[in-house]
């Protein structure tokens, strides 16, 4: 029952998962501009369910990347899992906008004034009636404590692998040299994108590891006493499928790195000692993700931010806390208990293009009747996966329901077609 039930909505959390009665086409309202920044899961999602509600609606997606690479899947290419390749996970925009019919600037918007709502690109000045800005995270690496110098070193030799494709390919390159011994993974501690990523990347290395008969082994430093999603599953896969390969060491954080000497500073808790104690250890390779916080273009209009550097909404909408007319979709939100994630971002982004719509045909629009979902794949190996679901009801405040997925080979083929699916639908 468990599996047939879990595969039923695994299949309709792809694009159609969020429709409701109250999504109506507008055909006889004015032309009114939605200028969107950003052209990621969140931007390229809630530019084509905006145009499928009302296709009056006037939209340009600016974009400064020249092709959509995407992150999930990214961490199966590092470990040649399901025959992805860097390929398969890039799509070409020029076709996605033919296809929907919106808008493209492939710039870098450089201004926003939201006086004049007005966005500009080194050619462009837009006005607009709404803007979203879907430009996801930016690496906090000054919450690290460490020198300009030393985090420009990280940036190149132990990339944080959030961000493709380079720092993909950067790290792909680490893992077919990798002769033999440690290979550092650290998790940034606070919310970060997409929780289960430097686990479920550690699976991918350690399965590389096992089958190319590599010395060697992946130490998984976390902050947190257990991983941050999924923790039993990865804790049991950690142990059971590689047992030789995988060494979690929770309540460990990292303070300091040495290329020349090829050592690791971190404090771990000393449970017997009740303290933290300082220890190096070594390692050939390095994958240091830093604290994460909103992207720039949060900073550039002139928005609210919380103490912990992410976007201020306006409960419950993922309106600005301080201008109604700007929508924060995606990774850079900080307001809600959302996990960071694309099938997050796409389901948002059709509840931000219900209550605009709304909101142009000036009809009220019901959030609650409009509840979001999340669904978010982890292969462990290059046959099985786990995932984990999420529901989101107001309670009146946002309540989290979750469920969790069997390890298996259906799920990784779940996980397939609902990447498969989710890309179709956003890019065509």
């Amino acid at each position: 029952m468990f599996r047939r039930d879990f595969l039923k909505y695994s299949a309709i959390t792809s694009a159609s998962l969020f429709y409701s009665p109250l999504s109506v086409r507008a055909k006889d309202i004015s032309a009114p501009h939605i200028v969107i920044c950003g052209a990621g899961y969140a931007g390229l999602s809630v530019a084509k369910y905006l145009k499928e509600l009302n296709h009056n609606i006037r939209i340009t997606l600016i974009e400064k990347n020249k092709q959509f690479v995407s992150c999930p899947f990214s961490n199966a290419y590092l470990a040649e899992v399901y025959d992805v390749t860097l390929q398969t996970l890039t799509f070409d925009y020029a076709k996605t906008m033919k296809k929907f019919g919106y808008s493209f600037i492939n710039e870098e918007v450089i201004n926003i004034n939201r006086n004049k709502k007005e966005v500009s690109t080194s050619t462009h000045t837009l006005s607009y009636d709404f803007l979203i800005l879907c430009g996801g995270i930016e690496y906090d690496y000054n919450a690290l404590n460490l020198s300009t110098k030393l985090c420009e070193e990280l940036k190149q030799k132990a990339p944080a692998g959030l961000k493709p494709p380079f720092e993909h390919q950067q790290l792909k390159h680490m893992i077919e040299t990798f002769k033999g011994g440690n290979f550092i993974i650290s998790v940034p501690n606070g919310n970060y994108k997409c929780p289960p990523a430097p686990y479920e990347r550690a699976c991918m290395i350690a399965h590389y590891f096992k089958t190319h008969s590599i010395k060697g082994k992946v130490i998984l430093l976390d902050p947190r006493e257990k991983p941050a999603a999924k923790s039993k599953e990865f804790l049991d896969v950690f142990e059971t499928l590689y047992k030789e390969y995988i060494d979690f060491q929770g309540l460990t954080h990292f303070k300091t790195i040495d290329f020349a000497t090829k050592k690791v500073t971190v404090e771990h808790f000393d449970k017997d000692a009740l303290e933290y104690k300082e220890k190096s250890i070594p390692f050939e390779c390095a994958n240091i993700i830093p604290p994460n916080k909103a992207n720039g273009l949060i900073a550039l209009a002139s928005l609210e931010l919380t103490s912990e550097g992410w976007a201020k909404l306006k409960e419950p909408t993922f309106q600005s806390s301080i201008d109604d007319s700007v929508y924060i979709l995606g990774d850079a939100q900080g307001q809600y208990p959302f996990p960071k994630s694309a099938q997050m971002a796409n389901s948002s982004a059709l509840q931000v293009a219900l209550e605009i719509n709304h909101t142009l045909l000036n009809r009220p629009f019901d959030y609650r009747n409009n509840s979001l979902g999340n669904i978010c794949y982890s292969f462990v190996s290059n046959t099985q996966a786990v995932s984990i679901a999420h529901t989101f009801t107001y309670e009146p405040h946002i309540k989290t329901t979750s469920m969790i997925s069997p390890i298996d080979e259906g799920t990784a083929l779940s996980a397939k077609l609902w990447y498969e699916g989710l890309t179709s639908t956003i890019l065509g």
